[in-house]
């Protein structure tokens, strides 16, 4: 929405002089905010900015510190009551708290209620739940089981769960990174829903780490950055992307351009014909000093080609050779001796142990054999990380701070230093920035140059082409579980690379807008 000369909308919430102090931070400090009915109003900052710690107060998880103020539609609100006004209160956090196991009617229920008041009917269960979701125009069968839907689809089902607890007309809707996992043509369903909640007079929290979204979805945008507000302005106000991320880091962005490698450098990783799973032919060959990188729809295989490459995914065929020794099928631990590292997109479930220190998970893949009788020692494990964590700037820079309590860029960070430090020669990355916000983004990528420029190789996976256009040298488009084009650093635009993933995908009922 544009600014105009009518009234302002009515303000549905407002936030006064909300601060929040744990023992050794202050995650808020003396933030003001106000959401209007009838728009999208974006939050944005930095993992350790605050945004977290206000969604979570307004849910009542953290009890803010004295004088702050709330009021909803005017009237006092109690932080994490469930009663009214309070009920009309929405939230869609990242873990959507859904069961996949249940279906899609049991889903909908779950923390609400069934539609039959003294016993229960399947048959108008499933009749009440398509009814509800054909009022949010969500194509999905409410017999199915959860499981079975995609993604988006099941963001969809929160929300539209959320919205039923509201009877259908939230004052206010909380959304956390709704579209962090979700593809782009799910990304575009997701904001079709949105869209229709905002039309009837909502005011929508959204919180998102993608930038682009904020000029899609939109209305008006507040930055945090160290607990504070920087600032709330129209969207339609803002130039580019580069103000957003100026606002957010508290300085110009740096302008990322990895020298090109020469033609004639040495080709560190050969991919010959490897398949598996739904990948039936990956094939690249990546010299020293190359960020290579791979994208498709959902079903193309893109996102699993990586893991068959490295062995963490069972190959059923083709070559892998690293400095032309042949890597053998389906062994990492012979794909690490041999210089290749490889980190997977869900970053918590399979690439850090969360619970452990930065040095335990740092030093996981190979333990430092020092110390008397070559004991391992957390004294010498510390003098061992330290000058990694320096060198990929991970913060804060304590070797014996919990994983989990980093934030995603973080944490990343920590994952990428693990692999220099065994001196892979080869990265291969699965979405190595989901998740992470622009400051750490920013790092990621000069982190990702510097590899590139010591002669090491990259090869990364992504479904955002704008980090493909600004990262890579080259990008390799797959289909139907092959790769389809090549895209060198002169063809690489977002236009290009989107055009390239979805040609044919219509065809394949497995792949892209069927997934």
């Amino acid at each position: 929405m544009s600014a105009a000369s009518s009234p302002a909308p009515p303000v549905v919430l407002s936030i006064g002089s909300l601060s929040k102090t744990f023992p050794a931070q202050k995650a808020l400090d003396d933030v003001d905010l106000e959401l209007r009915a009838g728009e999208v109003h974006c939050l944005l900052g930095q993992n350790g900015s605050g945004k977290s710690t206000l969604i979570k107060i307004l849910a009542g998880y953290h009890s803010a510190d004295p004088g702050a103020t709330v009021t909803l539609n005017g009237a006092p609100m109690t932080l994490g009551s469930t009663a009214t006004p309070e009920r009309a209160v929405a939230f869609i956090h990242q873990d959507l708290g859904l069961v996949a196991e249940l279906d899609v009617v049991d889903n909908l229920a779950l923390g609400n209620r069934y539609a039959g008041r003294w016993w229960l009917s399947g048959r108008r269960e499933r009749r009440a739940a398509a009814r509800l979701l054909s009022e949010f125009e969500v194509d999905l069968d409410p017999g199915r089981p959860l499981a079975e839907a995609t993604p988006g689809q099941q963001t969809m089902v929160a929300i539209v769960r959320a919205v039923a607890a509201t009877d259908g007309a939230p004052a206010l809707l909380v959304l956390d990174e709704p579209t962090a996992s979700l593809p782009q043509h799910q990304v575009e369903q997701l904001f079709d829903l949105v869209r229709k909640l905002r039309d009837r007079g909502a005011a929508i929290l959204y919180v998102t780490h993608r930038l682009r979204e904020v000029f899609q979805i939109g209305d008006r945008v507040t930055v945090l950055r160290d607990g504070r507000r920087i600032t709330t302005q129209p969207v339609d106000t803002v130039d580019d992307a580069d103000e957003l991320v100026r606002l957010i880091i508290g300085r110009k962005p740096t302008e990322f351009s990895p020298p090109l490698p020469s033609p004639d450098s040495e080709v560190l990783l050969s991919a010959s014909g490897v398949a598996g799973d739904q990948v039936t032919d990956f094939s690249l060959d990546v010299r020293a000093g190359e960020i290579v990188g791979v994208s498709g729809l959902i079903g193309s295989g893109y996102d699993q080609a990586l893991g068959l490459t490295f062995g963490a995914r069972r190959r059923s065929g083709g070559e892998v050779r690293l400095g032309g020794r042949a890597v053998p099928a389906n062994r990492p631990d012979e794909a690490i001796n041999a210089g290749l590292a490889y980190a997977p997109a869900d970053r918590k479930r399979l690439s850090t142990i969360p619970e452990w220190t930065v040095r335990e998970n740092l030093t996981l893949p190979r333990l430092p054999a020092v110390g008397p009788a070559r004991w391992l020692g957390q004294r010498f494990e510390r003098r061992e990380v330290r000058p990694w964590i320096e060198r990929l700037d991970v913060v804060p820079a304590d070797p014996d701070r919990q994983l989990a309590l980093l934030s995603g860029g973080n944490q990343q960070k920590v994952v990428l230093a693990r692999w220099l430090r065994v001196d892979a020669r080869i990265l291969l990355l699965d979405e190595p920035t989901s998740g992470v916000d622009a400051g750490a983004k920013a790092s990621i990528y000069e982190a990702l140059a510097d590899i590139a420029a010591q002669g090491r190789a990259v090869v990364l996976s992504s479904s955002d082409a704008e980090e493909l256009c600004a990262v890579c040298d080259r990008v390799l488009i797959m289909r139907h579980g092959a790769v389809r084009a090549v895209l060198e650093k002169g063809d690489l635009s977002v236009a290009r690379i989107v055009s390239e993933t979805i040609r044919d995908s219509a065809d394949d009922p497995q792949e892209g807008w069927h997934s």
